[in-house]
């Protein structure tokens, strides 16, 4: 009887959480990437696909392996000081951060703030977003694979 009711509890946390609602951030559902790579030839960026945020990308040598992505569930997010967002996965913070602000559009700042030692380490990213029609066909493929809701040609 036990086991059963785990099983219960399980279905319908794993319900709810598929019917979670789109999590509001300063920046556009889509595929970002560095500031200095080119749409066409990037190997790596960032999804952000309303409820998810994480890294897709191709690695190996020449980046010819691959596909690979790490997208969490947003759970949470709240403004914070610099005009961020703060994003919290998995239902609690830690030392650490997950921050974002538009600076421009379809540009962002992208901030991480991860515990060494005594302090929190700060490293920051500057994100353009690429539309769908400027990704190469590995990186088309990438977002068929990992975001089929953002895989589809767009205008913007």
């Amino acid at each position: 009887m036990r086991g059963w009711i785990v099983v219960l509890a399980a279905a319908a946390g794993s319900a709810s959480a598929m019917a979670q609602s789109a999590i509001k951030l300063p920046i556009a559902s889509g595929f970002w990437t560095n500031d200095d790579q080119q749409c066409a030839t990037a190997r790596y960026g960032y999804i952000f696909d309303g409820r998810r945020w994480g890294s897709v990308y191709y690695y190996g040598p020449t980046g010819n392996l691959g596909p690979a992505a790490e997208l969490q569930a947003i759970t949470q997010t709240r403004a914070v000081g610099g005009g961020f967002t703060q994003m919290q996965f998995g239902g609690f913070d830690g030392a650490g951060y997950f921050r974002i602000k538009a600076t421009g559009t379809d540009r962002a700042l992208y901030r991480v703030g991860a515990p060494f030692r005594d302090e929190i380490q700060v490293a920051d990213e500057r994100l353009i977003r690429c539309s769908y029609q400027a990704m190469s066909p590995k990186m088309k493929a990438a977002m068929r694979r990992f975001a089929p809701a953002l895989a589809r040609v767009r205008t913007h």
